[in-house]
């Protein structure tokens, strides 16, 4: 049995760690908060332009554009998958979830050109013999709307010019704090026309009659332009808040898990000093029997 000093050095350990993991967890609860704020207002506006941009197809559907149903140039290029981990660990299984979901993409797609946000994904797929094309490994789960319109429009130039086929977005779907689900979701072409969300959603009823100015493809170019940059921005704001949420469920999970360990090491202790006081009782009264 380990001796009461090794004991209490223990138990003063895990009580140190668990200060850390408990001021981790508070930490991340608090950037989930804000990234979960960020997420809820970016989600009506991505939903209203994706229902004013199905108001504008049904009005005029002799209208097309190959954002919507891809470019000639396209036809037999390699996809392009844009991977969005984390930079930083100690969020569970977060980054083992999304980067599983991307091998089972880039399985069926070997030949995709990878984008990757995060080095977590990254070090993941290079084990798997993946090799990105683009790497962003320092937004550490803060999001930069500057850099996502500038990647936004990167990828989208890329499509346009026939370099790839499409784009996919591996990432997460936020539920609440307490779940997330890894997807595979298309980003570009955006495939038919968008599916109207916005009604019936809480919004007031887009009007009947649309009169486009300057003109109609002027209006398409940038409604288009907005649509795309708002879905990747609502991509990266779906992984951060995940990520938030992972870590700060595998902080409280250490944490909980410290107070288990202590509670152990205590009853331990406990049972080592009262076996050394029995002990010491033992000999005491052995001794005055052998004076007697």
């Amino acid at each position: 049995m380990e001796t009461l000093r090794v004991l209490r050095q223990r138990i003063r350990s895990v009580r140190s760690t668990q200060k850390i993991t408990r001021a981790m967890q508070m930490v991340a609860g608090a950037k989930l908060r804000r990234a979960q704020e960020e997420l809820m207002r970016s989600r009506p506006y991505t939903e209203r332009m994706t229902g004013i941009a199905d108001r504008f197809f049904r009005a005029r559907p002799e209208e097309s554009h190959p954002l919507i149903a891809g470019t000639p140039e396209g036809d037999g290029q390699p996809a392009g998958l844009v991977l969005i981990s984390s930079d930083t660990g100690l969020c569970g299984t977060y980054n083992e979830r999304v980067a599983l979901a991307a091998l089972g993409f880039l399985r069926e797609n070997p030949s995709a050109r990878i984008v990757m946000i995060g080095r977590k994904g990254q070090r993941i797929l290079a084990r798997n013999g993946f090799k990105p094309v683009r790497t962003i490994g320092d937004w550490g789960g803060r999001v930069d709307f500057d850099r996502i319109q500038e990647l936004a429009g990167w990828l989208e130039t890329q499509f346009l010019s026939g370099e790839v086929g499409a784009w996919w977005v591996a990432t997460t779907r936020f539920v609440n704090a307490l779940k997330f689900q890894p997807v595979v979701e298309r980003f570009l072409p955006l495939g038919g026309r968008p599916a109207a969300k916005a009604e019936g959603a809480g919004f007031p009823p887009l009007p009947e009659k649309l009169i486009t100015e300057p003109d109609p493809q002027g209006v398409l170019e940038e409604l288009l332009r907005r649509l795309t940059r708002g879905r990747f921005q609502q991509f990266v704001l779906e992984a951060f808040t995940s990520e938030h949420s992972a870590r700060m469920l595998a902080m409280r999970g250490a944490t909980d898990n410290a107070s288990e360990m202590i509670e152990t090491l205590t009853l331990v202790m406990n049972k080592a000093r009262q076996a050394a006081i029995t002990k010491e009782l033992i000999e005491v009264v052995s001794g005055a029997q052998a004076l007697q």
